[in-house]
């Protein structure tokens, strides 16, 4: 099983503004050895699922990528090499060494880590050790069963190793161009262009007092008005009711006359 490391810490704030020149600026960024072991953790686990086996590999290498992602000296880091297991298996006999201990040795991870170390730093045509078991001697795994358990994994390693070399390289490029935009403008076009606080800070240092708008009380007088105007709108609807009234009774009262007429012209 591979050894437990501590999860990250708690990423800060990531951006901060500058309130002198209304800037924000980048304070962290996650560098490629923080991005390996943010990625292999998320999917090291303590069991296998149904179908996989346990693939070994040699303590001493998982030593030196745990210094690797846990080192915070960016002067002193040495990049693990490739994952060959050297130590556990003797490529000259074609056999396993002898005297080889569990932990101390050799630790076991899912078939999906594997595939992450192994599209990270290769493998130097090395073959893997898989066993059903943490014991290095039991009966080793077909090589048929192994390129199975591995077809998936592969291709998923595969693609999330490019997007994370994508995305550092697009990381890269950002910093360049920021850094080169910074190193052409000068301290007085950043403030005087491009600060959101210029123009406020005037306003108040000219006499112009604050920059927000204050409300307009309502007077007497403006009340009076409202109330004229809803008399005058609810008696131009009453004008109307009226209207349309008498030109309905005029409708019916010359009906009844011309229905009387043609009746007695019928008798």
């Amino acid at each position: 099983m591979a050894p437990s490391l501590a999860p990250p810490k708690a990423p800060s704030d990531d951006e901060s503004v500058d309130l002198e020149c209304g800037l924000s600026s980048i304070q962290h960024k996650l560098t490629r050895r923080e991005m390996e072991r943010d990625l292999v953790l998320a999917f090291d686990s303590p069991e296998l699922r149904r179908h996989d086996a346990w693939f070994l590999v040699e303590t001493k290498w998982l030593d030196a990528w745990m210094n690797y992602v846990l080192d915070e000296d960016d002067q002193n880091i040495t990049r693990p090499g490739p994952l060959r297991n050297d130590t556990l298996f003797d490529r000259e006999e074609f056999r396993v060494r002898e005297n080889l201990q569990s932990t101390k040795d050799y630790r076991g991870v899912n078939p999906q880590v594997y595939a992450l170390y192994a599209e990270l730093y290769g493998t130097d045509d090395a073959k893997p050790i898989v066993r059903w078991t943490l014991d290095i001697y039991a009966v080793p795994v077909m090589i048929d069963d192994v390129r199975e358990m591995l077809h998936v994994p592969k291709l998923k390693a595969r693609s999330l190793v490019t997007e994370m070399n994508e995305e550092l390289e697009e990381k890269g490029r950002g910093l360049e161009g920021l850094r080169k935009r910074e190193e052409k403008e000068s301290w007085t076009y950043r403030c005087l262009c491009r600060c959101e606080f210029l123009v406020p800070c005037l306003y108040r240092l000219l006499g112009g007092g604050p920059t927000y708008k204050k409300e307009k009380k309502s007077s007497w007088g403006d009340c009076c008005n409202c109330c004229k105007r809803k008399k005058k709108n609810s008696r131009k609807k009453k004008g109307k009711k009226s209207k349309r009234r008498k030109e309905e009774e005029d409708s019916s009262e010359e009906e009844t006359s011309s229905d009387e007429e043609t009746h007695g012209l019928l008798a």
